[in-house]
């Protein structure tokens, strides 16, 4: 779909921060994250809702899930813990109609400055350049972790 920012990336007309890629899905930052390191698991295949995957490609998101969870621990970072989240339609806060898993790392303690980060997230585009090229940096060490297969 032309109009959908995650196809867009996929065809290669948008940029992004790139962890993983395969045949049926992949993991780049948010370009807008709630924490540091807070990835996005997106299908190949365009699907506004959940529902609409299948099961073979519904397990792929979920394993990338985990299998990021790994590398942001691997890569050494500040992790504790993690939300996963799938926001599954526009009442359900899902911004872009392309289904995605959140992968947001937590720290402990940090729950009012991300519930603020979460709020305001949108609000921020000035000094793209530079967030882009510190998002690119960190995709680079989250790769370098990211394990083929547990």
């Amino acid at each position: 779909m032309s109009e959908c920012i995650f196809c867009q990336i996929q065809a290669g007309t948008l940029p992004a921060s790139v962890v993983y890629e395969d045949d049926l899905a992949l993991v780049i930052l948010d370009l807008f994250p709630i924490r540091e390191a807070h990835c996005l698991v997106i299908p190949r295949q365009h699907e506004s809702l959940l529902e609409g995957l299948d099961a073979a490609v519904t397990h792929r998101l979920m394993d990338l899930a985990r299998r990021t969870i790994v590398a942001q621990k691997r890569a050494g970072l500040a992790v504790k813990a993690h939300n996963v989240v799938v926001n599954d339609g526009r009442e359900a806060n899902q911004h872009v109609p392309h289904v995605h898993v959140h992968v947001i790392p937590r720290r402990g303690g940090d729950t009012l400055a991300t519930a603020m980060t979460w709020a305001t997230r949108l609000m921020n585009v000035f000094g793209m350049a530079k967030r882009r090229k510190r998002l690119d940096r960190l995709a680079g060490l989250l790769s370098e972790h990211f394990p083929e297969k547990l």
